[in-house]
């Protein structure tokens, strides 16, 4: 019997993440999403979850909670700022933060890639100008919530001096 992928939160030290941005293919670009179209983010956030296999246990329960957290009342969360990748005028990336100091996590999507565009530095690029972003809006550390085994959780969160830890759900914090 498979057992259950466990969550994990991964924090960083924003004093400790590198001021320079990794660089970006041509037309591509990282910006902040004023005013973001959220039936258009949804149906992204959703199709980069649908074509991560690593994410079918659970996904339905993850995204009725993401969505909860990141689009209550069919709009950004109070707070939240997004940041997105675009490829010419195609958003391919998406990061919503939250610049809460506490518990956070601040990174509340996580970083969203579509599946097409992973395993080239686009995710790499998009983490470091979230936690610059968080940096820049006064924040000392950061933390995103994702499942043990995703690719993510083993190789991108880990950058720029990401420590995981599983989150003990049989504590009342959950932490």
């Amino acid at each position: 019997m498979k057992r259950t992928p466990q969550p994990i939160r991964f924090s960083w030290e924003l004093g400790k993440v590198p001021l320079q941005q990794p660089s970006l293919p041509a037309k591509h670009e990282i910006k902040l999403q004023p005013n973001p179209d959220v039936g258009a983010l949804w149906e992204g956030i959703q199709r980069a979850f649908l074509n991560e296999k690593s994410w079918i246990i659970g996904l339905e329960a993850h995204l009725d909670e993401l969505r909860k957290k990141t689009f209550p009342e069919g709009k950004p969360a109070a707070g939240m700022e997004v940041l997105v990748l675009a490829h010419g005028s195609r958003v391919i990336g998406v990061s919503a933060l939250r610049a809460e100091e506490g518990a956070g996590p601040q990174l509340l999507s996580g970083i969203i890639l579509d599946y097409e565009y992973q395993r080239r530095g686009l995710g790499t690029a998009l983490l470091h100008a979230s936690l610059r972003h968080l940096a820049e809006r006064g924040l000392g550390a950061a933390s995103v919530i994702t499942r043990e085994g995703i690719p993510a959780a083993r190789y991108l969160y880990p950058k720029f001096g990401g420590k995981g830890a599983v989150i003990d759900l049989n504590t009342p914090t959950g932490s």
